[in-house]
């Protein structure tokens, strides 16, 4: 059998071939570089702004696989990485800044939409970078990766639930103006229940009281200030049977005053329950507990809402808005849910098409041999390679 004898590659041919290919598909390689003209410099002054804010809100593809080796379907690849990533990062941005706003709305209208948009801008941020964290991912900085993975997962957790309770508080605010003021007339009505039948006057008449009644008990009858404490407590022995009810309050002796105190306390407590009763079975007619505090409790009013009848505070919104949502969901009220629960579906499946497409793009083959430095090494070693046939071939012909 005849062997054939392999010819070794003409390494000065080829590398001639390369450049040749490089100078006509670039032509501008071949030019010196020509200083910026006025135009393109204020050009560069426009656009600048653009790509900051652009890079702040938009994953960068180039961030999803390596340089060594990249192919034009990798490439594309990690484009489509990257707009699902944006698209998820600023979907959950758009469903959150109406919470955003609400958290910051004491601080007033102008700096409630600066302060809710810089954070908004900076959860963007944080998800794509943590995106880009993930598509990192390679042999020696695993760890890394998953924790960016972690983040990126948590974060798109919580922007989810975000979205339903942001949704909530846009778009259901009257009935959280309706759900403050049921909490409100409940607090009234619970007050009046539980709280003490007293006052001023019976307080201090209890406090004499029971000062001198323990005088009264660590003396002995042979004291001739018995008699004294005793007629101040309880009157003389002969009026022990007396009928108090026609004696002037400051000329009972102090045991029949707290008994009278204590009675009127008690009547003014049922007088006041009474009242208010008479009062919330107005509420039933009037059918606006808005308006009904408004009317019955004005302070209560004041505190909470505005003169077109809205909450004023943004994190009494917020708050009502998570109550409603428990609300809804215990009792599996799935119709009134309604915007909210659609947007958190629309939330998590958006984010959770993201962390998976980026952690499944991170382990691609090709993905991993862009960030593979013996790869790297045999292509530099390749291009040394036509670089010293080159010069070797021009020698020659020199």
């Amino acid at each position: 059998m005849e062997l054939k004898s392999t010819q070794p590659p003409n390494l000065p041919t080829e590398a001639k071939y390369i450049a040749e290919n490089l100078r006509e598909s670039h032509p501008e390689l071949n030019q010196p570089p020509q200083p910026p003209r006025l135009w393109e410099k204020r050009l560069k002054h426009v656009v600048s702004p653009v790509r900051f804010l652009q890079n702040l809100i938009l994953a960068n593809p180039q961030d999803f696989h390596g340089r060594v080796y990249v192919t034009p379907e990798l490439q594309d690849h990690s484009n489509l990485t990257a707009r699902v990533i944006s698209v998820a990062s600023l979907f959950n941005a758009i469903t959150n800044q109406p919470l955003l706003f609400f958290a910051f709305k004491d601080f007033g209208g102008t700096a409630a939409i600066l302060a809710s948009l810089t954070l908004n801008l900076l959860l963007i941020k944080f998800t794509n970078d943590n995106g880009t964290a993930v598509a990192g991912r390679k042999y020696g900085n695993q760890s890394w990766a998953k924790a960016g993975a972690a983040a990126m997962i948590a974060m798109s957790v919580l922007q989810s639930f975000a979205a339903g309770v942001g949704m909530e508080a846009m778009n259901n605010r009257p009935y959280l103006a309706e759900l403050k003021a049921r909490e409100e007339i409940e607090r009234q009505t619970e007050n009046l229940q539980t709280i003490p039948a007293t006052s001023e006057a019976l307080q201090a008449a209890q406090r004499e009281f029971q000062q001198l009644q323990g005088e009264f008990a660590g003396i002995p009858r042979e004291n001739p200030n018995w008699d004294t404490l005793h007629v101040q407590l309880y009157g003389t022995w002969g009026e022990r049977d007396r009928d108090w009810s026609q004696v002037p309050l400051e000329n009972l002796p102090l045991q029949q005053r707290v008994f009278r105190l204590e009675r009127q306390a008690q009547a003014i407590k049922e007088e006041a329950q009474q009242a208010w009763g008479e009062k919330l079975a107005q509420r039933q007619q009037l059918g606006d507990d808005v308006l009904f505090l408004q009317q019955h409790l004005p302070g209560a009013f004041a505190r909470h809402f505005n003169e077109d009848y809205e909450l004023t505070s943004g994190t009494e919104i917020v708050r009502l808005a998570v109550v409603s949502l428990y609300q809804k969901v215990l009792s599996l009220d799935v119709a009134s849910l309604g915007f909210p629960l659609f947007f958190f579906l629309l939330s998590v499946v958006t984010s959770g098409i993201a962390c998976w497409l980026t952690l499944a793009h991170a382990q691609r083959q090709d993905v991993q041999m862009s960030r593979d430095e013996l790869v790297s090494e045999a292509i530099q070693a390749q291009v040394e390679a036509w670089i010293r046939a080159a010069d070797d071939g021009s020698g020659e012909n020199s």
